[in-house]
């Protein structure tokens, strides 16, 4: 039985070397550990949703400018930001159910969770916006503080901003993910973890959701996020499926 047992031990040490010398990472993530092509393939996702939801609020504001009768304009205006905060809280309960379905072990293990609680954040700052906007489309009362709410607003647009820029911050640890953790035979980390083909989605994804907006100047922080991520794909990287040196 011993020499079962030491046989079976030299033809894994065996197995072993060979899968290292060709470029092949033998340590194993834990079996909890999401697939990490599929954390940047949502990660996409909720960008490329982001920004469909930013054109519509943008369509509609510049329909509603159209309105000549001030009191309708302003109805719209109301409607428009009670329904643009309904949809993105739609999408962003879902991105983060997907999210919370996911892990991430070390060193990655905080990536996730803190994907999640910006978007906590951004559901909030809708659910106020929304809330104001229903107070004013309520029309004039006596006892209504209306200079409040009114002076809220802007500070919620920039903290929505400040938490889309923590996103754009984070988009190179997304990418990262990605990365094979064995270095090349020049100790380079040149290689990524998902085939070619896989890559190819990952791309294609971003394409079509950002289309020639990747190529503008001026960018908001979501399709900034995008183009980072994208320029990543453009480098040298070789994939899983390609020689190693």
């Amino acid at each position: 039985m011993r020499k079962v047992i030491l046989m079976m031990l030299l033809v894994v040490v065996s197995n072993v070397a060979v899968a290292e010398k060709v470029g092949i990472s033998t340590v194993e993530r834990s079996p909890q550990e999401t697939s990490r092509y599929g954390v940047v393939a949502e990660f996409i996702k909720e960008l490329g949703e982001t920004k469909d939801n930013q054109n519509i609020a943008t369509e509609e504001e510049a329909q509603a400018a159209k309105i000549k009768n001030d009191v309708g304009k302003s109805q719209q205006t109301f409607i428009n930001c009670i329904g643009n905060s309904e949809r993105l809280r739609l999408h962003l309960n879902a991105s983060n159910s997907m999210l919370k379905s996911m892990t991430l072990m070390s060193p990655f293990e905080t990536l996730i969770p803190t994907l999640v609680k910006l978007n906590e954040r951004k559901l909030m700052l809708y659910d106020e916006m929304s809330g104001i906007c229903k107070v004013f489309m309520a029309g004039p009362k006596h006892d209504v503080d209306y200079a409040t709410p009114a002076a809220r607003m802007p500070e919620i647009t920039s903290q929505l901003e400040f938490v889309d820029e923590t996103i754009f911050k984070m988009t190179p640890l997304v990418f990262a993910t990605l990365i094979n953790d064995k270095p090349d035979s020049r100790n380079h980390l040149s290689h990524l973890i998902i085939t070619k083909a896989e890559g190819k989605k990952l791309v294609d994804s971003i394409n079509n959701y950002f289309g020639s907006s990747l190529d503008k100047k001026n960018q908001n922080w979501t399709v900034s996020s995008a183009s980072v991520l994208r320029a990543y794909f453009k480098k040298n990287y070789k994939y899983s499926d390609e020689p190693w040196e």
